[in-house]
């Protein structure tokens, strides 16, 4: 259930972060510290697991440092400030605005409203590049989070000796993952209807895609469980910690085009080309 605190409370900031810098270069920047925190966790015995030594360690740093590389790379990447109406919905509507309909709760008349077919402004749109660092830096915290979910459990499976009654898979101790996750969400959810005096914002339309998309996570997440107990941190680490985010790169690209223009694609296209290189190496070096 630690763990799925940790990762909790990394993935409470990954709406805002996405607002800010969009969904690729969030995850691409995330991506690396959690790389990295699970990378060193596993390589160095960290917080009192078994540390792993790859079989070919110089291969392993290699492609670790061609990730940080690419995190580095994608970091300088500078989103565009809004997209279409058609490719992004406002968190809040006029009241005159059909869409207010599929809203849970309400507005009052110190909430932001938004017209219909505007962007949604962050922050007022002041201070861009203060809040772009901001962003960044908390993505660095939260990847930090993400790579650190793990090592309890890791640590459960190296030391029977305190724990004899625990499963020696990973697969064993994913419904405790999942519990820690599903209990840290409740209490800042409970937190945030006391804080909005039981007046929560929420819209409708997003159950289904969230349900969807929670699915799909929570096969992934038990896949990477199979896989630390298959190839151990050193190697999963690098390599599912980024494809995703590289992933999202293309996402923003090609649907959201947050990204776009002749230097951001150009630095996205040498920044996905060393990650990938970079994973690979680590692979191989298993």
């Amino acid at each position: 259930m630690l763990g799925g605190m940790f990762w909790a409370l990394g993935n409470l900031t990954a709406v805002p972060i996405m607002n800010t810098i969009g969904i690729g270069m969030g995850m691409l920047v995330w991506g690396t510290t959690n790389c990295v925190a699970g990378w060193a966790a596993g390589r160095f015995g960290l917080f009192g697991i078994n540390a792993t030594i790859p079989t070919f360690p110089i291969l392993n740093y290699f492609g670790l440092v061609m990730v940080i590389v690419g995190g580095f790379l994608f970091s300088q990447i500078r989103p565009n400030e809004s997209q279409s109406s058609s490719e992004r919905s406002p968190l809040m509507v006029a009241p005159d605005d059909d869409l207010a309909d599929d809203l849970v709760g309400g507005a009052d008349d110190s909430d932001v409203v938004v017209p219909r077919g505007g962007a949604v402004p962050t922050l007022l749109g002041a201070h861009r590049n203060q809040k772009r660092i901001l962003a960044i830096t908390v993505s660095l915290v939260a990847g930090v989070f993400y790579g650190v979910t793990f090592v309890p459990v890791i640590y459960i499976q190296d030391h029977p000796e305190l724990y004899p009654l625990a499963p020696k898979t990973g697969l064993g101790l994913v419904f405790s993952h999942y519990m820690g996750i599903f209990c840290t969400a409740s209490a800042f959810m409970i937190g945030y209807v006391i804080v909005s005096r039981n007046n929560p914002f929420a819209s409708s339309r997003l159950i289904g895609p969230s349900l969807t998309a929670g699915s799909m996570w929570g096969i992934a997440q038990s896949s990477w469980f199979v896989a630390n107990d298959n190839l151990s941190q050193a190697v999963s680490f690098p390599i599912i910690s980024m494809v995703p985010g590289v992933i999202a790169a293309l996402w923003s690209v090609f649907y959201f085009r947050d990204i776009s223009g002749l230097r951001n694609l150009r630095l996205l296209s040498i920044a996905v080309a060393i990650t990938l290189l970079g994973a690979i190496c680590v692979g191989v070096s298993k």
